[in-house]
């Protein structure tokens, strides 16, 4: 698969995939970003939230959702 791909790619280019930030919602779409970790320091890359997730959950990342996002999403919910 493309996610197992790009987790294999990731690693062979001797980074980390660190987390993924869902980081924001306009317009009802989520917007994402993976955090990838090459030695000490951190790169962000933009992404779709399902290949995010995807990406985490193959390489066992951290999952984050900005405070906002979970603030606007619980309100919709009320």
């Amino acid at each position: 698969m493309t996610h197992d791909l790009l987790v294999s790619t990731i690693a062979k280019l001797g980074a980390k995939l660190d987390r993924i930030v869902i980081t924001k919602l306009e317009q009802n779409t989520f917007f994402a970003k993976l955090v990838l970790q090459i030695d000490s320091r951190f790169e962000e890359v933009d992404a779709r939230p399902s290949d995010s997730i995807a990406l985490a959950l193959r390489a066992k990342a951290r999952i984050f959702v900005e405070e906002q996002v979970l603030t606007r999403v619980s309100n919709n919910l009320e």
